[in-house]
């Protein structure tokens, strides 16, 4: 038996699967690296910063965000990226203008109400204000929040 043919011809879709595996662990890599230094950079940001309010509430439902200021009036989203010509096919959700705020008031202090399941979004925000951060599930806000939307 000849090595080098076995391993070129039969062997060739076990290579292209290899590589397959191994260009996505690559990418995972490289994604999760920069998602990293995205949130260093975004802590760095804010602990150079003097609060700019004392409290903000941030309601948290099905994957959208609502800002209450610490008077429980609502915080409308710094939205000015709505204004701007997209050169490019990116899309912002509710919750991307919700943080480009929260960096923009620096709150001294940042209540979640999770009125449906954390997410992604909430765990960023974990990680970029840490000891900022208060969870809550059970008070008059949830419970009036959970009643408009019929969550349970």
């Amino acid at each position: 038996m000849i090595l080098e043919g076995f391993v070129h011809f039969r062997l060739s879709d076990y290579k292209e699967t290899l590589e397959e595996i191994v260009d996505f662990a690559v990418n995972q890599f490289i994604i999760e690296k920069e998602y990293t230094e995205f949130i260093n950079l975004l802590k760095v940001y804010i602990d150079s910063k003097e609060p700019q309010t004392k409290l903000v509430h941030l309601i948290y439902t099905n994957g959208e965000s609502i800002l209450l200021d610490e008077n429980k009036n609502m915080i409308a989203l710094d939205d000015y990226i709505f204004n701007a010509q997209y050169l490019s096919d990116i899309s912002f959700s509710s919750n991307d203008f919700a943080l480009n705020t929260l960096l923009t008031l620096l709150p001294q202090k940042i209540e979640i109400h999770l009125i449906s399941i954390e997410d992604d979004f909430i765990h960023t925000l974990k990680l970029i204000f840490s000891n900022r951060i208060s969870i809550c599930t059970d008070c008059n806000i949830c419970k009036t929040y959970r009643v408009l939307n019929n969550v349970r």
